[in-house]
């Protein structure tokens, strides 16, 4: 399980949410709302939908044998149309009622040319939520990753007996945050915290899924410990480098002392805890 695969999607769900077309229909991982069959591309949902997943991740290899890195995670988002969801309306100008899926400000009638607009419309929003969104969750999902390595937007299209359908899927790849590894990787106001904060804040379910996580993250070790998480090494290995644990060495045991002779061209003071 990665924790910052869950903060991302979950982030992102919730910056979206009441912000765009799709009003409060965001879905997270939603499996199965869009599909193909014989007869061409289909789409479960009858209403506006925004679809948010994560996808693959890879990370570089890492000669530390760490297992905590992300690397570049796919942050794919889905969303279509069919002509399930227009809407009769009135003209408030003429009185006629036309059907219409942008909103109702602008009267614009579905055409022909109106499923690839709206998808475009739809696109920018939820771009625009996730890049320039001022709520608290749209300030964590940002703060999870570096950057955006790259970004991608395919179509997908059909005419299942007389109902048009199209779909776009948009990717992100992103530089992501590693996980924690121990709870000193989690100080107040760190991108983690501020993430658990908003679990915090919501349902009851978001309030037992923070407590999940954090019981996942261990407090943070002794140094040997800690050592031993940092560098992925094994303990003959850290012994090799001075800082494991001495063979048959206990609490009881003594140690001594030695004189350390330094030779250069200023003198020099060598002081050691012991």
């Amino acid at each position: 399980m990665s924790l910052l695969r869950i903060a991302l999607r979950m982030t992102a769900v919730k910056a979206l949410f009441g912000n765009t077309m799709a009003g409060e229909n965001v879905l997270d991982s939603e499996i199965g709302i869009l599909g193909e069959d014989d007869d061409g591309l289909s789409i479960v949902s009858k209403k506006p939908f925004i679809a948010v997943y994560t996808d693959e991740a890879e990370v570089s290899p890492d000669p530390q044998r760490m297992f905590h890195g992300n690397g570049s995670v796919i942050l794919a988002i889905e969303y279509g149309y069919t002509s399930q969801m227009s809407e009769l309306r009135i003209d408030p100008g003429t009185g006629e009622e036309y059907e219409a899926i942008l909103p109702d400000a602008y009267t614009i009638p579905v055409t022909a040319g109106m499923p690839e607009i709206y998808l475009d419309v739809l696109g920018r929003q939820i771009r625009d939520a996730l890049a320039t969104g001022t709520s608290e969750a749209a300030e964590v999902f940002r703060s999870l990753f570096l950057s955006v390595s790259s970004s991608k937007c395919e179509r997908a299209a059909s005419d299942r007996n007389g109902e048009r359908v199209a779909a776009h899927r948009m990717t992100f790849i992103l530089t992501a945050l590693p996980d924690p590894q121990v709870a000193g990787d989690v100080p107040a106001n760190a991108p983690m915290a501020r993430f658990f904060e908003l679990l915090d804040a919501g349902d009851a379910v978001d309030q037992n899924l923070a407590t999940l996580f954090r019981d996942l993250i261990p407090a943070t070790p002794d140094d040997l410990e800690h050592s031993r998480l940092r560098v992925g090494q094994t303990l003959e290995e850290l012994r090799a480098l001075g800082l494991g644990p001495i063979s048959g060495a206990d609490d009881t045991s003594e140690f001594e002392t030695v004189d350390i002779t330094i030779e250069g061209s200023q003198d020099t003071e060598v002081t050691a805890d012991v």
